[in-house]
């Protein structure tokens, strides 16, 4: 399941479907992208960044996709002999049969299921679903014709043996395309039109996830923000001269921060690339999961109808529910371990077994969380001297190589187990096994009016921020991570959340 990795951590990108725009106030925008692009003489030919990589992993999809349709006619027919309608009868394959083959590709294609973007894992599989559905439903309207001898039961077992082969082969191309795109093999070069905040989070969650396809080369500025550079990306000039600049730097995908660009803005934007560069705008709705914005085309212009989201009684109860039964559990399976852990704190290092700190949290409501204990005793007070060595930003305190922790604590720290004795915070109800991280009081005295959202709901042990990068992420992708989840929270985000949480410790990346 990658949806969840798609949607919460990539502010929601709507490719190429800006179509109203108010032009009053940039017109001369406008007037200067396309004098501009004029100019230059842009090619309406393939950018530089261009290879062949995205038909043939097409190629490559489509044949993974017969191989799989073939393997499912034969899975069928062995499947339905053995069981049901077709049980005791002699096996046959009839030959015919097999030149319906040529249908599901076809289906596939109208489908849009080999369109170079490629869409989201929960939005593929949805397309492929109906395109599965539909391909069986041909078959046997074809076989009906032409007269070709087939049983119900082979149809019914077709639908079924086709879902698993052909998702399989999804799986595997999908992979494939992801170990390709992180080895700078395939992918896109990207540019990021806006500076501002929206900007910078699109750059850094592409940055951090290369298997996107996206190589960010650079910013190029909406409005003037003075700076040669953000967060180590070069800010390649005006969007006024993004032809040139795309030209020159081969780009083959523009993604703009909708937040900062107008409607004019966007127009020509789209006016001056090439038509082989992908224009893709985030339409700039803080902590929107994608599955709550619907775009509605009304006379001509594009609407994004937002679904509310309500926290119910319901939806409370199951949460607390999940806590109590998982934690619990876990307590029970890791008693063992946290014997063993305890042990070694006290061998190795003198002070408690457990640290105890003051957190805020639901509400802005303090509570004191429970931690094994990773530092020397009064580590707090040597705080000041370390100082000099914070490597987070925001109102973080972060140090890669502290050397207040214990050689027993940085061995808890990377696998998290430091974290467990965090889920008798939950069994008391003071915490949540998914949730923002816990805050200090001193942190919150910080809090923006934005930031401070995060505290409505129970800290978590473990959350979006803890599978998406851990220690290595900036405080302002902390607090997107959180309020998304504060806004978008389901019971089905917990659950997939708590299953990423697993290979997130067993990785180690990010903790320490």
């Amino acid at each position: 399941m990658e949806f969840m990795e798609e949607a919460a951590s990539t502010p929601i990108l709507v490719e190429e479907s800006v179509a109203s725009a108010d032009l009053a106030g940039d017109v001369e925008l406008l007037g200067q992208v396309q004098s501009r692009a004029a100019a230059t003489s842009v090619p309406a030919t393939r950018p530089p960044s261009a290879r062949p990589w995205p038909a043939l992993l097409a190629g490559i999809t489509f044949a993974v996709d017969v191989v799989a349709v073939t393997l499912s006619y034969l899975l069928a027919k062995a499947v339905a002999h053995g069981v049901g309608w077709d049980s005791g009868k002699p096996i046959h394959i009839n030959a015919p049969i097999f030149a319906t083959v040529a249908i599901w590709p076809a289906v596939f294609a109208i489908f849009g299921l080999y369109d170079l973007r490629r869409p989201t894992a929960t939005a593929e599989f949805q397309r492929l679903l109906n395109a599965l559905l539909m391909s069986v439903l041909l078959v046997v309207l074809v076989t009906f014709v032409i007269q070709i001898d087939v049983s119900r039961g082979f149809v019914l077992w077709l639908l079924g043996c086709s879902l698993v082969t052909v998702v399989a082969g999804r799986l595997v191309t999908r992979r494939l395309t992801h170990t390709l795109n992180a080895r700078a093999v395939t992918g896109q070069v990207t540019l990021i039109a806006g500076t501002n905040d929206e900007g910078r989070a699109l750059a850094r969650t592409l940055r951090r996830r290369p298997w996107m396809g996206y190589r960010v080369c650079g910013f190029v500025e909406v409005t003037p923000c003075g700076l040669d550079s953000i967060d180590g990306l070069p800010v390649l000039g005006s969007v006024a001269d993004i032809a040139q600049i795309s030209t020159v730097h081969g780009v083959g995908a523009v993604i703009i921060a909708g937040s900062v660009a107008g409607g004019a803005t966007l127009l020509a934007i789209d006016a001056a690339l090439a038509p082989e560069v992908a224009v893709r705008v985030s339409p700039g709705l803080a902590n929107m999961g994608a599955a709550r914005v619907v775009l509605e085309p009304i006379d001509g212009m594009a609407l994004f109808s937002l679904r509310r989201h309500r926290f119910s009684r319901r939806q409370r109860f199951l949460k607390r529910g999940l806590d109590l039964v998982v934690g619990s559990l876990t307590l029970v399976v890791v008693a063992p371990l946290l014997l063993v852990v305890a042990v070694l704190i006290r061998a190795t290092s003198p002070g408690p077994i457990l640290f105890r700190q003051r957190r805020v949290g639901a509400q802005e409501e303090g509570f004191t969380m429970l931690k094994f204990r990773t530092m020397i005793v009064g580590a707090d007070a040597l705080r000041d001297r370390v100082a000099a060595g914070n490597e987070a930003d925001g109102v973080l305190f972060k140090i890669r190589r502290d050397p207040r922790v214990t050689r027993v604590g940085r061995f808890l720290r990377r696998t998290s187990l430091d974290e467990v004795p965090q889920l008798v915070n939950v069994l008391r109800g003071e915490m949540s096994l998914v949730g923002p991280r816990p805050a200090l009081p001193e942190e919150t005295i910080r809090y923006s009016d934005l930031e401070r959202g995060r505290l409505r709901v129970k800290p978590g042990v473990t959350g979006l921020w803890q599978v998406n990068g851990r220690h290595d992420l900036a405080f302002a992708d902390y607090v997107r991570y959180d309020l998304f989840y504060v806004e978008n929270w389901s019971l089905t985000m917990d659950l997939y959340i708590l299953a990423k949480t697993v290979p997130a410790l067993l990785g180690g990346r990010g903790s320490y």
